[in-house]
């Protein structure tokens, strides 16, 4: 039997006000995949939608904001135990006059308990470590990560049967 495939978009959410910063997230503490972990806002894509519209709706619903698509960041492929997931991240900037707030999220799926303007992109380096494909993608881009070696990594990872 073949596992299911999930194809997940991660928004990168900037601000012209505070263009040196990125939104984090934290997820709930109970997350099955990656509980408790700093990363990226993320959402599974919904049949027929394309990834800058599912990013579009990761900040209405889980931001509670708008914001605009301006970059495709890269995508990764990764084996978990329960699934395989293509994930690839998009820079968003937040439109004028909005700002996100995870706590007036309405989402039926995973909702964060925390958010923070960061500008220091080691804050994402915990959970690249724990197999979090949005936070090695981030920091790939950044340069502050190589992507052979954290390829490499994840054959290790828990999150690979």
């Amino acid at each position: 039997m073949s596992k299911q495939i999930k194809y997940v978009v991660a928004v990168v959410l900037t601000d012209p006000k505070r263009p040196e910063q990125y939104l984090t997230v934290k997820r709930p503490d109970d997350d099955p995949d990656l509980g408790g972990a700093v990363g990226l806002p993320a959402a599974t894509m919904r049949a027929g939608e394309l990834p800058e519209q599912a990013a579009a709706r990761i900040c209405r619903e889980k931001l509670a904001c708008e914001a605009t698509s301006t970059r495709f960041m890269g995508m990764m492929f990764q084996k978990r135990n329960s699934y395989d997931i293509f994930l690839m991240d998009i820079e968003m900037t937040l439109n004028e006059d909005s700002e996100p707030d995870v706590l007036k999220a309405q989402t039926e799926h995973t909702a964060y308990t925390e958010q923070n303007w960061s500008a220091d992109p080691m804050d994402m380096l915990p959970s690249a470590k724990h197999g979090s494909c949005c936070s090695s993608i981030f920091l790939t881009d950044r340069g502050l990560l190589d992507r052979d070696e954290w390829i490499g990594s994840l054959e290790g990872s828990n999150l690979v049967a």
